[in-house]
This record gives C-alpha cells, structure tokens and sequence, in this order.
C-alpha cells in the first residue's frame, strides 16, 4: 500500500463489492450487503485489515464433471472448454506469508509465473477474459492478485475499484459471486466454486448477477500458502 499509494478505502471498497454480490447469490454464506461505515468500523484483526475484509468460514463443497470435448454436447447444451489450467510454485526469493524474512533479491510470486503460463497456453491475453475470480482471502489480497494476474499495474487498482471497473456491470467484473469473503473458503473447494461461477457466468445463467453482454472466456486464480498458485482459462464453445 506505501509502495503504490492505495489506501484503506480500496479495502473497504473490496469488501462492500464483495458483499453486493455474494446478496445476489443465493449460495453464498453471506446474504447481507455491509456498506462502507459499517466495513470501516468493523473490529481490527491486523490493520489495515478489519473484520469485514475477511473470509469466514472455512466449510463447504464443490464438484463439476469433466468429459472430452468431442462428446461434450451429448451431455450439456452449453459446455465450457477448459482451455487452460496451470499451477506453479514459488522461486527463491518469491514474497511467502510464512517467511520471517524477505529475500535480498526478490522473485516473482507464484502467481505472475502461472498467470503468464495460463495467458500462453489459451493463446489470449488479459484483455480478452470476459469475468474473472481471483483470490480473496481479505481485502488486500484480491488488489494484489488484481496486478500480479495482468489485470491491471500496482497502483492503479484503488482508480478502478472507485470508478466501478470491476463491479458486475463493469469492465473488469470480479468475484461476481462475493469471492470467498461472502462464500467462505473451504480451501479445495474455492477454487471449484470459481470455476462453477465462471461457467454459469459464460452460459448466463447467473440471474441478478450475471455479467453485461456475452461472456466468452473466463479466468479463476487461487493462491495457497506456503506459495502455490493455480490458474484456470475457460471458454464457453458455440
């Protein structure tokens, strides 16, 4: 936040998004959206981060069925390719929660180098992807995944958070679904509902809170301590 000039108020910005959407979902944990005085007001647990720009709690489940694409329409009228699906580790030098000390030379996180590798692998770029779910364990996490997934540079998340650019009707929709912040994170389970959400987000399917024009290509990015990173590149065919 010091280094890129963001400031609380894209936290708290996080949250409220977060708790729109998880109110127009009917599986998400948390129905009721907060808005920005009650999320500012909120208990600190490790300021900057309060109690409403967390997850909670850490149950749940999640599947989806995978078949070949060359039989996928004797199952589903609407099938999604996944047309890519990497995971990387860290490096050396690679930012880790658990770590009591930083590197003299910092590396790229987990997440740059699977990001990249996903974008190659699908043969799109950032600009392509139509919805998106990323990490969001807090408030801070999401904004840092915003720049290491390609979204956007450090630095320019609190601009796009203000002006609305990754709300439902925006051009960067984010965790459409209110991320884990209101489903919870059941570990394991996250990254399924991301992808879950992504597919009925490109078969418009998502009711009140089903994305603007018509989805094509959807992206999900988890990360787990201590520095593991995966990324999901899918497209909805016909």
């Amino acid at each position: 936040m010091y280094e890129h000039g963001i400031s609380e108020d894209a936290l708290v910005s996080v949250a409220q998004r977060a708790f729109r959407n998880g109110a127009l979902n009917p599986n998400a944990w948390r129905h009721r959206e907060l808005d920005r005085d009650e999320i500012a007001a909120s208990s600190p647990v490790n300021l900057p981060l309060r109690k409403y720009m967390f997850c909670s709690p850490a149950e749940g489940g999640a599947a989806v069925v995978l078949c070949s694409a060359s039989v996928a329409k004797r199952y589903q009228a609407n099938p999604i390719l996944v047309k890519a699906a990497v995971v990387r580790t860290r490096h050396h030098g690679s930012f880790e929660v658990f770590s009591p000390a930083l590197a003299a030379r910092q590396a790229p996180s987990p997440t740059v180098i699977a990001s990249k590798a996903a974008f190659e692998e699908a043969g799109v770029g950032p600009r392509d992807i139509d919805v998106i779910q990323l990490q969001d364990t807090d408030s801070g996490s999401e904004i840092i995944h915003m720049a290491e997934n390609g979204f956007c540079g450090h630095g320019e998340q609190e601009m796009l958070l203000r002006e609305g650019a990754t709300g439902i009707d925006g051009r960067i929709p984010i965790n459409t679904d209110g991320g884990c912040m209101a489903n919870g994170e059941p570990v394991g389970a996250s990254g399924l509902r991301q992808v879950i959400e992504v597919c009925v987000q490109l078969r418009q399917q998502a009711g009140r809170r089903q994305v603007q024009g018509n989805p094509r290509l959807g992206y999900t990015h988890v990360y787990g301590a201590p520095g593991v990173s995966g990324v999901t590149i899918l497209e909805r065919l016909g």
